[in-house]
């Protein structure tokens, strides 16, 4: 009986892990309102609810903290985002896009990212549409001045949900934000009954 055949791509990371002494984390799943889930890494947690907390602005937010070791250092977070009500538009696809349609729309919310990094802060990736996992994002990436944490901040649109990710890191390096991109990535509807 012939051994089953282990594609290229993972063997390949698998030695590579191994040669280089990682050790690969095992992501927990958290099922959070409106029927939607995530994976959060090894080391990371929830800060309160899986439910979250609702503002008076109807945002619902999940705390995610790293207490890891190596998160002594970066100090880690991510904060995700989501309001209930269903946006207007024909599909997810034109609601995302509607949220950023006019330069003064991108302006605002330049201006936001920018105040909520901190003082002097600047922009390290434009405000853009990207592939995070396998759904289209709006994107933007803050460079903060020294005491303050660097921001991922990004919006999709999910079965007519706005669904935002807020990351903040200590790290100063050109690799940030890859725990934060590894949450985005895993955002899914999940099949628990949702919150409403």
């Amino acid at each position: 009986m012939s051994k089953p055949r282990i594609p290229p791509l993972v063997a390949l990371f698998a030695a590579l892990a191994l040669s280089a002494g990682v050790q690969v984390s095992r992501a927990e799943t958290i099922v959070m309102p409106y029927g939607l889930s995530i994976a959060i890494p090894e080391g990371w947690v929830v800060d309160g609810s899986p439910q979250g907390k609702l503002s008076k602005t109807g945002l619902r937010r999940v705390q995610l903290v790293c207490e890891s070791e190596a998160c002594k250092q970066t100090q880690e977070t991510c904060t995700i985002l989501m309001r209930a009500k269903q946006m207007e538009g024909d599909d997810d696809i034109a609601k995302l896009h509607s949220l950023y349609a006019s330069p003064l729309q991108q302006y605002f919310r330049l201006r936001a990212v920018l105040r909520a990094t901190g003082r002097d802060a600047g922009i390290r990736k434009p405000l853009d549409l990207v592939r995070i996992g396998d759904r289209e994002w709006y994107r933007v990436e803050t460079d903060a001045r020294h005491n303050y944490k660097s921001g991922l901040f990004a919006e999709t649109v999910i079965d007519g949900l706005y669904v935002g990710g807020i990351c903040k890191s200590c790290e100063t390096g050109e690799i940030r934000h890859q725990s934060g991109l590894q949450i985005l990535m895993s955002l899914k509807k999940s099949n628990a009954a949702s919150l409403r």
